[in-house]
């Protein structure tokens, strides 16, 4: 059994993830430095597509002393702890997930204070709690600047909806599931008219939509000591995940891989989770023939999935270059361009409630008000404190997901499991 990963703010399917990945780490990883040229070259590294590589080129153009240097890390959060141990190797920029930047915070003196260049909240401000999870010392010191929210949304397929007597109305279909609990019902009323289609693709995607509607997660914020083993609503929802595999709601299709692809591409499972940046990653999943046939709606309670933050570590031999380039790409002017363009729901409030941002629809998705959905999404979130090993106890609970969906284990079982694994990772 291979652990799963699910926390990272945007995600490639896995057959196109590593041809990427190797392309773009050929030329290598590093500080930038001063060329032949007389320019300088910024090393920008992500995890992941964050999308910017058409704002490099634009950033170049207006800054001419600039070059700008793109490379993707399959595991750049366990790269980057060595980098900044032998304090060299890392880039001039890097992004972490809002999953991962709590591992950094206890070493965040490594990293360039934004606040010491001139940043803050209030020139051009993001919304509160995303730009205060990118803070340490009570908001004194920057060290992550907030690129997309994630917003969340449930993407479904109209013509299967409409086999199962369901409304297939944006507005209508959201009505069906104002908690996950209702969500589950709703699949069983489903499964119950469609035998050759499951209602969901995997537990494991409803898991963190659920998850990151929680104030805390797996740690406590007042000391982040593990809490998850009292964490009684953290329970319930995982129970709920679990037994929409028990009673065959979900299709157990893991998540970003071929199979789950597929399953979108043929018409066998209904339903997906969808933050605003999986809207891209479901159209070139299902593909063109399936244009129309899907749309978007509001997902249970609202909330988050996913979202970034673009870090300057101090090994850069040009600081005020690299700031200015995170700040840059970070700003709610190129959000919107962004959003517009590829989908990526900003993390300004001036951005999310622009009429132009709002009034979005997409037509792969049957035209679904897409602009309003997720900005509404975004309306509802509130802080979530994940703690410093919140991407390394994570993997505990999909894994105890992923048993359930083989029918190697029952809900509670696999929870008590969790838990317990979860405790060695945290060392509690």
């Amino acid at each position: 059994m291979r652990a799963l990963k699910y926390h990272a703010s945007r995600r490639v399917w896995a057959a196109a993830a590593g041809a990427t990945a190797i392309a773009l780490t050929a030329s290598g990883c590093g500080s930038g430095a001063g060329d032949s040229d007389g320019k300088i070259t910024l090393t920008v590294t992500t995890q992941v597509d964050y999308g910017y590589r058409d704002l490099y080129k634009e950033y170049e153009k207006s800054h001419p002393g600039v070059r700008i240097r793109e490379v993707l890390v399959d595991d750049l959060p366990k790269k980057l702890v060595t980098q900044l141990a032998a304090n060299r190797g890392a880039s001039d920029v890097v992004g972490l997930g809002d999953d991962t930047i709590g591992k950094f915070k206890p070493s965040h003196q490594r990293f360039v204070n934004f606040a010491e260049h001139g940043v803050n909240n209030t020139d051009d401000p993001w919304v509160r709690w995303a730009y205060d999870y990118g803070t340490v010392e009570n908001g004194k010191y920057v060290m992550g600047l907030r690129t997309d929210i994630g917003g969340l949304g449930i993407c479904y397929r109209t013509d299967l909806f409409k086999k199962a007597g369901l409304p297939t109305d944006p507005e209508r279909v959201g009505e069906l599931w104002p908690t996950w609990e209702k969500f589950a019902e709703a699949g069983e009323k489903f499964r119950a008219e469609v035998k050759d289609a499951s209602f969901t693709a995997n537990t494991g995607d409803i898991w963190v939509g659920m998850e990151n509607q929680h104030k805390e997660t797996f740690f406590s914020k007042s000391d982040d000591s593990f809490t998850a083993d009292r964490n009684t609503a953290l329970k319930r929802d995982f129970l709920t995940a679990a037994t929409m595999s028990v009673r065959k709601v979900s299709g157990g299709y893991p998540p970003f891989t071929p199979e789950m692809a597929n399953a979108l591409k043929t018409g066998r499972t209904a339903t997906a989770v969808c933050p605003a940046w999986k809207l891209d990653r479901t159209k070139e999943a299902s593909g063109p023939g399936n244009a129309g046939k899907w749309s978007v709606a509001a997902a249970p309670r609202g909330g988050n999935w996913g979202g970034s933050y673009l870090l300057v570590p101090k090994q850069t031999e040009h600081p005020e270059e690299a700031v200015a380039l995170a700040r840059w790409l970070t700003s709610s002017k190129v959000q919107k361009r962004l959003f517009l363009s590829k989908g990526y729901l900003s993390s300004h409030p001036s951005v999310y409630n622009d009429p132009a941002v709002r009034g979005k629809k997409d037509a792969y998705f049957s035209n679904a008000p897409t602009g309003k959905i997720f900005a509404e999404a975004a309306d509802t979130m509130e802080p979530i404190y994940r703690g410093t090993k919140d991407s390394d106890v994570a993997t505990a609970f999909m894994n105890a997901l992923l048993r359930v969906e083989q029918g190697r284990q029952k809900p509670e079982d696999a929870w008590d499991q969790a838990v317990s694994d979860a405790k060695k990772v945290a060392g509690d």
